[in-house]
């Protein structure tokens, strides 16, 4: 499911590059996926990029996200990396 948003994840990411060249850093996205497979939080658990609009963005598209039902009808909470380097 990420690597198939991958576009839209980077778009926060490369909105913000065009006014600050410079930017890059690590970001991980806590975010906890429903017994239906929605995503209902996303938020950072530890950024180096010192960006919050893109780590705002990033959430925000979490929140879009349909992952599989979690086997055995539960919640799943996950801690997912992403590095970002300017080109």
């Amino acid at each position: 499911v990420i690597k198939k948003n991958m576009n839209r994840i980077r778009y926060c990411y490369q909105r913000e590059l065009t006014k600050m060249p410079s930017l890059g850093g690590k970001v991980v996205v806590k975010f906890v996926v429903a017994k239906d497979g929605s995503v209902n939080k996303a938020s950072t658990h530890s950024s180096t990029l010192g960006s919050k609009v893109v780590e705002d963005c990033i959430n925000r598209t979490f929140l879009e996200f349909d992952f599989p039902e979690p086997t055995g009808g539960g919640i799943v909470i996950v801690k997912y990396p992403f590095l970002f380097q300017a080109g």
